[in-house]
């Protein structure tokens, strides 16, 4: 909604009220007014000429698109005025907040359109650069990047060498060049977590974008392109299936269609906002990995402080297993065989929000053909799975989008090879790029009581994946909304599901005996 709008008529004596009461308020309550308001009111011209007011709600409504790509000579918004671009799907929304990113997602027009509305900054990874000849400014030379900045329209999604992309039309404004940028110490604010701008991402930032051009230490560049005004992004919220007991669930899965070549599984979860993915690719509420690029560090370290809970694991993925099993973030994702313990996982902890209300669980219901179920001895699985042995560096340069034979002869794809093949001496040197950036359903081999007391197989992810939270991803998903977590919880619990048989072991069945003791005289 833009300013203009908001001025409305004089206000009545309740908006007279509320803009003596939010003048007085402290900025974090403003802008949670502010937010509020514009969507409720029509206010005075007094209340917009607030300073107070006008600087709190430019904070919070312009924002800007940040696109950082790698190399220049692939990307022609560097160089010429208007052309098209593309950006893959699986990059999107990393450094964004969460506040936002889950507005954002799934993939709808309403995104598409939002998103070009937002004016854009493209950027390439940043290069040191040593100044040959004595300059005033740079002694020693410095980070440098090429940076434009445009519009976007006419996004569309498309498939492109194997995986889905962002195709837009750009148009520039400004070419700033290649400049020297700020010290990352001065990009706090721009919360891009801990690799900076090293990476490809597209950022959505609730920001000026002259703001953000001073932050990397190029405001002598300003442009005259205001920012988007829209007081808050497209809300995306799905429209889900409300169960509240059990007889409902049980209905819902014996008529969930599913045909003789298909497997059905399902995940629980005790809050809504949870997203399928796995524990490595969680972000933090900025909207940056927690985990994701310390990963063969994090199983390096395991395996040398616990060498003997792996010497009976022959393969990497049951290395995996039991790394999640113990608490270390991997790219497997839990999943079972029966909806019930599904319906478990999503009561079994009841959280609240700042009222009192109890947050929404949900049940996830994955479909899937039988043909691309794989088990713990498959190769493509050993494929994925020892993707997590390379650091992070070499991850960050699998092209997975060449040819095989090309791919094949490249130095990272021969280290992923040595990898598989401590494993499997057998393994044919061929790796099909395509299957790396796959989520597959593993069948896991039972190896502790808890797998088999679950019913439990694994969403494995590969490397550049589009996430079902996208919409885009591979995953046949349907998902129910769960309320009325106690009484469900009681209902299961006559079906034999509690806490001492999903997770078996003498102190859960103690706690569940202790719970039906207590109270009686």
């Amino acid at each position: 909604m833009m300013h203009s709008e908001l001025h409305g008529r004089a206000g009545s004596e309740h908006t007279e009220n509320t803009y003596d009461e939010i003048v007085s308020s402290n900025t974090k309550q403003l802008s949670t007014s502010v937010s509020k308001l514009t969507h409720q009111y029509s206010l005075n011209q007094r209340f917009w000429h607030d300073e107070k007011v006008k600087k709190i709600y430019v904070r919070m409504t312009e924002m800007l698109n940040l696109i950082v790509v790698g190399n220049p000579d692939k990307h022609s918004f560097f160089s010429e005025d208007h052309g098209e671009g593309a950006f893959p799907v699986s990059r999107l929304f990393e450094s964004t907040p969460d506040s936002l990113r889950s507005k954002l997602l799934p993939l709808t027009s309403k995104t598409l359109e939002f998103l070009q509305e937002l004016p854009v900054i493209f950027m390439t990874e940043p290069e040191f650069e040593v100044e040959v000849e004595e300059h005033e400014d740079h002694d020693l030379g410095g980070w440098k990047s090429h940076v434009s900045i445009g519009r976007i329209s006419n996004i569309k999604l498309s498939d492109k060498k194997r995986e889905k992309v962002l195709v837009f039309d750009y148009e520039l404004t400004k070419k700033i060049g290649y400049q020297y940028l700020a010290s990352d110490n001065n990009y706090k604010e721009l919360e891009l977590g801990s690799f900076g701008l090293s990476r490809n991402f597209w950022a959505v930032k609730s920001m000026n974008l002259n703001h953000c051009l001073d932050i990397l230490g190029l405001g002598a560049f300003a442009a005259d392109v205001p920012a988007a005004v829209t007081a808050e992004a497209p809300d995306n919220e799905e429209d889900l299936e409300v169960i509240s007991d059990i007889n409902q669930f049980l209905e819902i899965i014996l008529n969930h269609p599913q045909n003789d070549n298909e497997d059905v599984f399902y995940r629980g979860h005790s809050d809504i906002s949870y997203q399928l993915e796995p524990s490595l690719f969680r972000k933090d509420a900025q909207g940056n990995y927690r985990y994701r690029h310390h990963e063969s560090d994090m199983i390096t370290e395991l395996l040398t402080v616990q060498p003997a809970e792996f010497r009976d694991d022959r393969y990497m993925l049951d290395k995996l297993v039991r790394m999640q099993h113990y608490g270390l973030p991997t790219r497997l994702l839990d999943v079972s065989t029966n909806p019930l313990i599904a319906l478990y996982f999503a009561c079994s902890k009841i959280k609240r929000d700042e009222l009192g209300n109890e947050i929404d669980g949900n049940v996830i219901i994955l479909t899937t053909p039988k043909s691309e179920i794989k088990f713990f001895d498959s190769d493509t699985v050993s494929c994925i799975a020892n993707l997590s042995r390379l650091p992070s560096r070499i991850k960050s340069i699998l092209n997975t989008s060449l040819s095989t034979p090309e791919f094949n002869a490249t130095e990272e794809c021969g280290q992923l090879l040595h990898l598989i093949r401590n494993e499997k001496s057998y393994f044919k040197s061929i790796i099909d790029p395509a299957h790396l950036n796959k989520i597959v359903l593993v069948k896991g081999r039972l190896s502790n009581v808890r797998i088999s007391s679950q019913a439990g197989a694994f969403l494995l992810f590969g490397e550049n994946v589009d996430l079902p939270e996208t919409g885009l991803s591979t995953l046949n998903v349907r998902k129910l909304l769960i309320r009325n977590k106690e009484h469900l919880m009681r209902q299961l619990s006559r079906f034999g599901i509690n806490e001492s048989t999903v997770y078996p072991g003498i102190e859960k069945a103690a706690t569940e005996i202790a719970k039906l003791y207590d109270g009686r005289s």
